[in-house]
Formats: C-alpha cells, sequence, structure tokens
C-alpha cells in the first residue's frame, strides 16, 4: 500500500523540481531584462543630457548669430548712411551724374557716347 503513495510522492517531487526549474528560469529572463531595462533608462538619461547640453549650446549660437546680424545691420545703415549723404541726402542733393550718361560733343569728330 505504501508503494502507491511512494511513487505519488516522488512523482510529486518531480514536478515540483520540474516546476521550480521552469520558475528560476523565468526569474533569470525578468532579471536580466529587467537590468537590460535599467541600462536602457540610464543611456536614455545620458543621452537626454547631451541633447540639453547641445540645445543649450545651439540657443546659445543662435543668440550670438543674431547680435552679429544686428550689428552688420547697423554698420550696413551706417555706411549707407555715409555713401548717400545721411538719412535726407536723398531730398537734399543733387543726384550724383554717373559716367554712363555723360555725352561728349566734339566738332569735326563724329558724336561720342560713354555707356
Amino acid at each position: 500500500m505504501t508503494e502507491p503513495f511512494d511513487k505519488l510522492k516522488k512523482s510529486l517531487h518531480e514536478v515540483m523540481a520540474l516546476t521550480e526549474e521552469k520558475i528560476d528560469k523565468r526569474l533569470k529572463a525578468a532579471r536580466e531584462f529587467s537590468q537590460q531595462v535599467q541600462q536602457d533608462e540610464l543611456q536614455v538619461q545620458e543621452d537626454l543630457e547631451i541633447l540639453k547640453a547641445e540645445r543649450a549650446s545651439i540657443e546659445d549660437a543662435k543668440v550670438e548669430v543674431q547680435r552679429q546680424l544686428e550689428e552688420i545691420a547697423l554698420v550696413r545703415a551706417e555706411l549707407e548712411a555715409k555713401k548717400n549723404g545721411g538719412l535726407f541726402a536723398c531730398c537734399m542733393s543733387k543726384p550724383k551724374t554717373q559716367a554712363s550718361d555723360i555725352t561728349v560733343h566734339v566738332e569735326g569728330e563724329p558724336e561720342m557716347q560713354t555707356h
């Protein structure tokens, strides 16, 4: 009579051992997955920090470029004002004569125009 119980006991031990082995395998896989996720999270955090630094650098560069463009516009306006004789030079001074507007007539020679 003890023989069926012994078989049952042995069978239960085998089933428990197999179940324990399967649980250990799944637990190991879950731990490995968890470690990988943690590593990925750390990598993402590092990448975010790098991107934030790059974004700040780009913003600084944009501000510098804008400052330089404003400076260039100011210098250009000053040069144009000097070149044209000031802000109201177009209203106050005679138009400048250009070489292409001059026609030279010499007696005895054919008419010559400079273009």
